[in-house]
């Protein structure tokens, strides 16, 4: 990755109504690498839906004629797919943007039917929207009282698949409302997306799967997973990168990655969906299929240069307050450094020399200045003779943040050097990594070749931190290049999530540090150092920040969680196989 620079995220351009009509003339059929069921042909279907309309179907080979409540029967192509008993069959609706994904359980007659339609988020028409509701197939006879149920059965699955179409994939879902994944086989390759979820129960082996691609190509999944065989059946309808119509349908067998520990009582939640409080505030009950929304990018401001530069010379706030991790669990300030004096040399060029004055106050300069810059600073021992401090460099452009991790008993050193632009925006943090030496008299002697270095001895682990009483999230180190988060619901189950690209790097055995940046979200960088020891961390989280009133500052803040470890996903070979 270029210096400071981003290239996390495809970028996707908006569509509106009436290209994506254009773009769905004359209606498609969902495409597919392998052979189609051809189960359905000569068949027809009633389908009663709990609080919906009838359903009626009359099947052919490959096109069907289809009623919806008192509507006009209209004739529509389709695809469909098999597994074991259950067909999952899609088709959209000629003249709309509208179209349904069924998944028929042959055995029990059971339904679950996805509505789907384009243009269902305002200010990005690409977006599929979908609203599911259980049913059944009217065979004459009396009306069964079982349905499938929403679930959090699999909540912490991980699994990874290899599709017909050559895609793969790894799935990690510690939430119960979202999930996220990683293609594998994208050429990018190694970045986690983060959607909306649903998690439907059709028995102890089969389970129904869906996503949206929020913020993203706005594409939404649906498959059935069988867990006993590893096998699943799916589809896919939205736009991709090159806003060309992706509308497949597809098979793929698999394997089970792990699991990320559970934190809440297992169950089967019914037909309601296990919002929490935050949740139900982004809610408009009237709003047909609404559910949570996570959009960072409509949610914090686009600043300029010039906004920046005015921000940071206005209101540029150096450990002062709490970010938006609002720790209460920070390790105890050290003042381990007080009155030494020493320099920090790096393999790729730059070398600091630094003076602590105290607990909280230094100086520095880069080696050949005469002139020393005095700064607050705050620094944890986070293991035995490893300091990790941080500071704002004043009066740089673009502003600098440096976080430096020095194991004084061996002179190694890393430093994750940051700033205000990434390349990408100039209000979103870059970082990048650094490995070299420390240099002290009467220290230890600086080795000539060993260094600390980036580890995938992370990746794969979960873990759940405690931030405060009213914070606590789940991390999935999901890929050597990126991770997830999930902040939790009110009976520790898993909510909301994001990721972000993120870089690993091994101290010693007993500390590892994490740096991120929150690229398309909220901009800002975060580093810690982790002592799995102790199971607790120690760091600092730097950017730009929303203050309630509207205004905004730059904020360097310490951060700092308990952690507790939930187990994980044998995920490496899959990288190492790419």
């Amino acid at each position: 990755m270029d210096f400071f620079r981003s290239t996390f995220y495809n970028k996707y351009t908006p569509l509106t109504a009436e290209q994506i009509s254009t773009k769905l003339k004359p209606t498609p059929a969902a495409g597919s690498a392998s052979p189609l069921s051809e189960t359905l042909s000569g068949k027809s279907l009633k389908i009663i839906l709990d609080n919906g309309p009838v359903l009626d179907y009359k099947f052919q080979k490959d096109k069907l004629t289809f009623k919806e409540g008192k509507a006009q029967a209209v004739m529509a192509p389709y695809s469909a797919r098999e597994l074991d008993e259950i067909i999952l069959f899609t088709h959209l609706i000629p003249g709309t943007v509208r179209g349904y994904g069924i998944v028929y359980d042959t055995k029990t007659n059971l339904v679950t039917a996805f509505e789907l339609w384009f243009c269902g988020f305002e200010k990005d028409k690409r977006e599929v929207w979908r609203d599911f509701k259980f049913g059944y197939v009217d065979t004459g006879a009396h009306a069964p009282e079982k349905r499938h149920a929403l679930t959090n059965r699999i909540e912490g699955k991980g699994t990874y698949w290899k599709n017909d179409n050559g895609v793969e994939m790894l799935y990690f879902f510690p939430s119960v409302v979202w999930s996220s994944f990683v293609e594998l086989s994208d050429p990018l390759g190694g970045i986690t997306i983060t959607a909306p979820s649903d998690y439907i129960k059709i028995n102890d082996k089969l389970y129904i799967y869906s996503r949206v691609e929020q913020e993203y190509s706005g594409t939404f999944t649906l498959e059935v997973i069988d867990l006993f065989t590893v096998r699943h059946i799916g589809m896919r309808l939205g736009f991709d990168k090159d806003d060309k119509l992706d509308y497949t349908m597809y098979s793929g067998k698999g394997e089970v990655t792990g699991q990320s520990t559970n934190l809440e009582s297992l169950t089967d939640y019914g037909t309601a969906i296990p919002y929490g409080e935050m949740h139900k505030k982004t809610i408009n009950a009237q709003n047909k299929g609404v559910r949570p929304s996570y959009r960072p990018r409509f949610m914090h401001k686009d600043h300029t240069k010039a906004e920046v530069d005015e921000i940071i010379r206005t209101n540029c706030k150096v450990f002062e307050g709490q970010s938006i991790m609002s720790s209460k669990n920070t390790m105890e300030a050290s003042d381990y450094m007080a009155g030494k004096t020493f320099k920090l040399r790096y393999d790729d060029g730059p070398a600091w020399e630094y003076d602590i004055t105290d607990a909280t106050h230094l100086k520095w300069r880069e080696e050949g200045e005469k002139a020393w810059h005095t700064e607050l600073y705050e620094g944890y021992e986070a293991a035995r003779d490893i300091i990790v401090f941080c500071h704002i460099c004043t009066g740089t452009d673009p502003l600098r943040c440096l976080t430096q991790a020095v194991d004084f008993s061996n002179a190694l050193t890393t430093c994750v050097d940051a700033q205000l632009g990434n390349g990408r925006k100039p209000w979103e943090v870059g970082h990048q990594a650094r490995f070299g030496v420390m240099e002290l008299k009467g220290g230890p002697m600086p080795p000539a070749v060993a260094r600390h270095g980036f580890t995938t001895e992370l990746v794969g682990k979960a873990f759940s931190w405690t931030y405060s009483g009213q914070m606590q999230s789940i991390h999935v180190y999901s890929s050597p290049n990126s991770y997830s988060w999930t902040i939790m619901l009110e009976r520790n189950a898993g909510g909301w999530m994001w990721s972000s690209p993120c870089l690993y790097v091994k101290l010693r055995d007993d500390a590892y540090l994490m740096s991120w940046t929150e690229d398309t979200c909220n901009g800002n960088q975060g580093t810690f150092i982790l002592n799995p020891w102790l199971m607790h961390d120690g760091g600092f989280f730097f950017g730009i920040g929303d203050g309630p009133d509207g205004s905004h500052d730059v904020h360097l803040t310490p951060m700092g969680a308990f952690a507790r470890p939930l187990h994980g996903f044998d995920i490496m070979e899959y990288f190492n196989k790419t």
